[in-house]
C-alpha cells in the first residue's frame, strides 16, 4: 500500500470510531415520550448526609448509620451506609439475610469465621464488593475513618456468634 492509500485509511478509521454511535430500543418508548414521576425516585446528595449513632450489643461504640432507602427494620428492600472510626474492631456476627456490601472510603477488614483471627482479615478498599450469604459468621474492623453501603433485603439485623 502507498502511503496515502494507509494515510486515507488510518483517517477513515479513526472518524469511524469517534463517530457518534445511536442506539434505539425497537419497542420501548422513546426519550422525549419519557413521562415517568421522577419524584418517587431516592436521591441524596453525599454531602446531605446525616449519620447516627448505631449501637448493637456486644459492639464496641463508634458505628454509625445512615438510612439511604427503605426500612431496613422491616421486610423489603433496603440501603444504608454504616461509618467506623479508624481502629474499630467488630466481634463475629451473622445477618438471618444475605448482606450486599460495597467499600465507599476507607478500608474494610473482613474475615469469614465464628472465631476472631486477626490474621486472616484481608483489606477491602473504595469500590469493592462483597456478598455474604445469610447466616455466614464474619468479623473484622477498619483502618482510617471507613464507609461501607449495605443493600439488600430487611430485615437487617445484626447476631453476634454465640
Amino acid at each position: 500500500m502507498n502511503n496515502r492509500l494507509t494515510t486515507l485509511l488510518m483517517v477513515c478509521s479513526l472518524a469511524l470510531a469517534l463517530a457518534p454511535i445511536s442506539i434505539q430500543a425497537q419497542d420501548g418508548p422513546q426519550n422525549a415520550e419519557h413521562t415517568e414521576d421522577m419524584t418517587a425516585a431516592t436521591m441524596i446528595m453525599a454531602d446531605d448526609l446525616e449519620f447516627a449513632a448505631l449501637e448493637v450489643p456486644g459492639f464496641d461504640s463508634g458505628m454509625e448509620f445512615a438510612a439511604l432507602y427503605g426500612d431496613f427494620t422491616a421486610e423489603g428492600p433496603y440501603a444504608l451506609r454504616l461509618s467506623f472510626p479508624d481502629g474499630y474492631r467488630f466481634p463475629a456476627h451473622f445477618h438471618p439475610m444475605d448482606e450486599n456490601l460495597t467499600v465507599i472510603s476507607g478500608t474494610l477488614l473482613l474475615a469469614m469465621g465464628d472465631t476472631v483471627d486477626e490474621s486472616q482479615l484481608v483489606g477491602y478498599g473504595p469500590g469493592d464488593f462483597l456478598n455474604i450469604p445469610a447466616e455466614h459468621p464474619h468479623f473484622g474492623g477498619a483502618t482510617g475513618y471507613t464507609v461501607i453501603q449495605l443493600h439488600g433485603d430487611g430485615p437487617f439485623e445484626i447476631l453476634l456468634v454465640e
